[in-house]
């Protein structure tokens, strides 16, 4: 969810501000996949990287998830979505944002009607190198042998083993890079680069996504 930093300031003079709309424009966006019908909605709030930032924006951040999880929880639950919180380095999430997550998450564990994996202090290297330590693991205490250590074995290790790989994966703010998103389940997903910033998006440029995806895009994984 690219952008809210420059939309911010371009707008108000407050990249604060910027990130604040970008919260809004989630639950926007969500409304938009359930009424399309998408399944699963997997975005990218604050990277492992992020964390380098200034520390007062940083720290202003971090209030926002604090604050947005009570807001994201009500609206989650009168709509049917559960969240999943995905997380390389949890260590570092402080306590009253841990403390929201943890109760988001409870609250909403038995919504089936979709699901929003949001990645917060998470890095897709990291996530390979965890799933890495784990085999690693099982195999040094017999639990698993090493020839039988496939890609399945590695997909069982994902953060996302409860979900399919995406179809489709969307960057806003004009940036043409992964930066280290889901960088395992992404192998075979769709691209799509647009030049708005997060919080401009409106339901008409996920409309052309989908419509693209769908008429344009021919998926031969590699065949």
């Amino acid at each position: 969810m690219d952008g809210n930093r420059r939309y911010g300031e371009s707008k108000y003079g407050s990249a604060t501000r910027g990130h604040w709309d970008g919260s809004r424009t989630l639950m926007e966006f969500s409304k938009w996949c359930i009424a399309e019908g998408v399944q699963v909605l997997t975005v990218y709030a604050f990277s492992t990287e992020n964390w380098d930032r200034d520390p007062s924006e940083v720290s202003a951040l971090m209030s926002i998830f604090c604050k947005y999880c009570d807001e994201l929880r009500v609206e989650a639950v009168r709509r049917g979505i559960r969240i999943r919180v995905l997380t390389t380095e949890d260590g570092r999430i402080p306590d009253d944002v841990r403390a929201g997550i943890d109760r988001m998450v409870l609250e909403t564990d038995r919504c089936d009607r979709f699901v929003m994996n949001i990645c917060l202090s998470y890095g897709g290297r990291g996530e390979i190198v965890n799933a890495c330590r784990g085999i690693a693991g099982d195999v040094r205490l017999g639990i698993l042998d090493v020839d039988a250590v496939d890609e399945d074995e590695v997909r069982k290790r994902m953060l996302t083993v409860h979900c399919c790989d995406p179809d489709i994966v969307i960057r806003t703010s004009g940036e043409e890079r992964l930066s280290n998103f889901l960088l395992w389940q992404v192998a075979y997903s769709e691209f799509f680069f647009l030049k708005k910033h997060w919080p401009e998006l409106r339901k008409d440029d996920l409309l052309e996504v989908i419509r693209t995806f769908a008429r344009g895009r021919k998926r031969r994984y590699g065949k």
